[in-house]
């Protein structure tokens, strides 16, 4: 027999904060590109319309699936080091925390994150790019540079989780196995190079294979903010 009223689960009241919660829980599931608004209304046991209450369209209420995913990013003190290493570990914790919600990254690719939590990151970005020294004019466009790297870094990582919890076989789903496999499948495609054609991606080739993982994150970092110092 079917539940009746007394047993069956009591449905989530809805709110903005309800709504924008289960449109997280759908895009850790599918993803954000298949994240719909029947998806996440079908999530809360609900209509699509009754979602428009909260919020205006799917692009609001991905801005603010972005910005929930930012939540529980903590700002470092000065326990943390100088003005240069909070702010580089400010950065890691932001791609960290989007990559951990699929490629809700996406959301921030052409629009400029406003939410709450959003606000709050920038405003420690902006804040320690001014301790640095770097110049009122260029922190703008600073924090958009810094901005991109933090959402092409998240969704580099998302790939490579989704990814990883594909492979059936644990032994190949490791950081190293996925590496070294990575790292093969290009250099098989460098190996085969005719030398006359591509002399410099043949002369290349070990350090273009050769992987890097997070010291290669913090390099790429390391070289925005030496530009940015230099521009000063």
């Amino acid at each position: 027999m079917p539940p009746g009223p007394r047993t069956r689960p009591a449905k989530t009241a809805l709110s903005r904060e309800a709504v924008v919660a289960a449109a997280l829980r759908v895009v850790d599931e599918v993803g954000y590109e298949a994240a719909s608004m029947r998806r996440v209304a079908a999530e809360l046991e609900t209509g699509p319309a009754s979602l428009y209450v909260y919020v205006a369209d799917r692009r609001e209420l991905m801005e603010a699936v972005h910005d929930l995913a930012l939540a529980d990013v903590a700002l470092p003190t000065g326990a943390d080091g100088d003005w240069r290493a909070r702010l580089e570990l400010l950065i890691d914790r932001m791609v960290a925390a989007l990559a951990a919600h699929a490629d809700i990254a996406m959301a921030a690719i052409a629009g400029v994150p406003l939410g709450p939590h959003s606000l709050r990151v920038n405003e420690e970005v902006l804040r320690l790019l001014r301790v640095g020294g770097i110049d009122d004019a260029a922190c703008a466009w600073a924090a958009d540079l810094l901005g991109q790297y933090v959402a092409s870094s998240a969704l580099e990582q998302a790939a490579w989780r989704r990814e990883q919890r594909e492979i059936a076989d644990p032994g190949r789903a490791t950081t190293e196995a996925m590496g070294a496999a990575f790292a093969g499948r290009i250099d098989a495609v460098y190996a085969a190079l005719d030398p006359a054609e591509f002399p410099t991606i043949v002369a290349l080739r070990p350090l273009l294979t050769g992987g890097g993982g997070d010291a290669r994150a913090s390099w790429k970092l390391r070289v925005i903010v030496d530009g940015l110092l230099a521009q000063g």
